[in-house]
């Protein structure tokens, strides 16, 4: 385990590889460990760092608040949203990250990832987006100028409505981004077929190193 700018993180992977990391940001009451699996399923030539969330939440962390009635707490998102992207400028400065990495983030993470994108679309390659909500619903995105961004949504999520997808693929879209959206027939968890459209996606949007 390691700390950097107050965020624990571990790293894996082909550490030596040239190819964009991945950054792995996982769910409420998760940890760390929850999406090293399909990142190894992914790419398992590619490195990564996967992040524990700063907020403590159920069992275990988050990557920011929610208010009682589950909706989105708007101020800590943006408050833990600049903190990750001062994190993430620290770790391309002092060589943590060798080079922008593409965001991997599953709910409050892919919720959290998506608010970098609206933050700091600077500081990243890409993002995976599993189950995401927009960060700012009610504004747009800045350039993003061809930027690859994978969306996974399922048709059953009880946690999600329909037009949350359609709303966070066309802010995205809106501002060019490069958006490649799958709604599975699922819940909120993965789909079986979800790794290998990932992974295909990746080999496609990122071609100069093949996992």
């Amino acid at each position: 385990m390691h700390q950097l700018n107050g965020f624990r993180y571990v790293d894996g992977g082909n550490q030596t590889s040239a190819a964009a990391p991945l950054l792995l940001m996982h769910g409420s009451s998760g940890n760390e460990n929850d999406l090293i699996p399909l990142s190894e399923n992914i790419a398992p030539n590619r490195r990564y760092v996967s992040l524990r969330g700063a907020v403590e939440w159920g069992t275990g962390y988050a990557f920011f608040k929610r208010n009682d009635d589950r909706s989105l707490d708007y101020v800590d998102l943006n408050c833990q949203t600049f903190r990750l992207c001062e994190f993430l400028a620290s770790a391309l400065e002092t060589g943590v990250l060798k080079s922008k990495p593409i965001l991997l983030g599953f709910s409050n993470g892919a919720i959290t990832a998506a608010s970098i994108l609206f933050q700091a679309p600077f500081l990243v390659a890409g993002a995976i987006l599993i189950r995401p909500l927009s960060p700012a619903p009610d504004r747009d995105f800045p350039e993003l100028a061809g930027l690859p961004v994978f969306i996974g949504a399922g048709e059953k999520d009880t946690r999600r409505s329909p037009d949350d997808v359609k709303l966070m693929t066309a802010q995205l879209e809106k501002c060019g981004a490069d958006v490649t959206t799958h709604v599975l027939l699922s819940g909120h968890g993965l789909h079986d077929d979800e790794p290998k459209l990932i992974k295909d996606w990746l080999q496609a949007k990122f071609l100069l190193v093949a996992d």
